[in-house]
């Protein structure tokens, strides 16, 4: 009951943090039909207060999204496979407008959105001028906490009219959370590495991407976080992963998953440096599934730390 209650207050704490960010427009005689609010970027947005036709371009905003209960207007999605079964079936009538890293502005303007939702990219946030210009509202929401997570869940239950709804399904993903956590309570955790694999590089994750959040969530450990450098991925130097030495490595893959696969065993196999780590050593290399981790998994973030604590303290 205790831990009900503090989730409750910390809802309650967002909920208010949200609720003074979204005054209500001041035009005379549109009070009620708009809003203006502050996105991650630090744009001030004026949007509709209960949106009708919303272009969603990232699945985790996506996912947010129906689970505050806006499924029904969702009118264009992003192409992605990191989407769960569930999310796929209630936005499949939503057509796509293409991956993240390549929205189709054509596409998103023929559907005449009243918002268009994306994530702090520039892939998405140039995006601003071209809408404003055809009178469509661009709100950019980063999800690289839990804390930013759980806003934006609120908010969009503002949004779809479904406040109670996006409430219940927030208490109940911290509820899940706090169960994870109290695999890791009161032991040491592990050092660890988050490595983050694209066709053109590996990187490492510090506690500033939401992975490395929810490492932080589990008691910390990760060495990343130890290394100079600013932002949520750093070039991985091998003089570092030496130094620090991870006793677990978790590997995310961005791209042709098989392939990055395939090369980041052949250099781990195949080098000295990644043979003297004890991680490598103890066959404590994981892939990381990817649709919790390749993007931010949304409403299912207990499970994605469900994974972390089972490779972490089994």
């Amino acid at each position: 009951m205790r831990k009900l209650t503090a989730i409750f207050a910390l809802l309650c704490l967002l909920g208010a943090a949200a609720f003074f960010l979204l005054p209500q427009a001041g035009t005379a005689g549109r009070a009620d039909s708009v809003r203006i609010v502050t996105d991650s970027t630090g744009r001030e947005v004026t949007l509709p207060a209960h949106p009708q036709r919303v272009v969603i371009l990232n699945a985790s905003n996506i996912d947010l999204y129906v689970a505050a209960g806006g499924e029904a207007d969702i009118v264009g999605k992003a192409t992605s496979k990191a989407l769960s079964p569930e999310v796929m079936k209630a936005v499949e009538k939503a057509e796509e407008v293409g991956i993240i890293h390549s929205p189709d502005v054509e596409k998103i303007l023929s559907l005449e959105p009243d918002l268009v939702i994306g994530t702090n990219v520039p892939f998405h946030t140039n995006l601003a001028d071209t809408l404003s210009q055809a009178g469509i509202p661009l709100y950019i929401q980063s999800l690289d906490s839990m804390e930013e997570l759980t806003a934006a869940l609120q908010f969009y239950g503002k949004l779809t009219g479904h406040a109670e709804k996006a409430q219940a399904a927030a208490v109940k993903m911290l509820a899940d959370m706090d169960e994870v956590k109290q695999q890791g309570a009161g032991k040491t955790p592990p050092k660890s590495l988050i490595v983050f694999g694209s066709p053109d590089s590996f990187n490492m994750g510090t506690g500033k991407c939401f992975t490395g959040s929810l490492l932080n969530e589990l008691g910390g450990g990760n060495i990343a976080d130890k290394a100079e450098g600013e932002g949520g991925y750093l070039p991985i130097s091998m003089e570092f992963v030496a130094r620090e030495n991870p006793e677990v490595i978790f590997i995310i893959m961005h791209g042709k998953t098989e392939d990055l696969e395939t090369k980041m065993r052949q250099e781990l196999a195949s080098s000295e440096a990644w043979q003297n780590v004890k991680a490598v050593q103890q066959g404590k290399v994981y892939i990381l599934p990817y649709d919790l981790f390749a993007v931010n998994p949304g409403i299912r973030a207990a499970e994605a730390l469900r994974v972390l604590a089972a490779d972490l303290y089994q």
